[in-house]
């Protein structure tokens, strides 16, 4: 027997690539990246409970960074 992924009302996984699809990037609170090596980094905002444009670029560009310094 197969067993079917548990799937959550507030979880999402996929890439900005998919913004395009029709997601709304209105009320991100958290952003989770999970690592080979079973590590999670939270980020969450800093000034309200949800990431504005601003916040959400940041973010964008540390992922960037980030995926750059672990692919080479």
């Amino acid at each position: 027997m197969t067993e079917e992924p548990t799937s959550r009302e507030d979880y999402w996984e996929g890439s900005p690539l998919q913004m395009v699809l029709g997601l709304d990037p209105y009320g991100i609170e958290e952003i989770i990246i999970e690592f080979d090596t079973g590590d999670e980094e939270v980020l969450k905002p800093q000034m309200r409970e949800e990431f504005g444009s601003y916040e959400l670029w940041e973010a964008a560009t540390y992922l960037g960074t980030l995926s750059r310094q672990l692919g080479g």
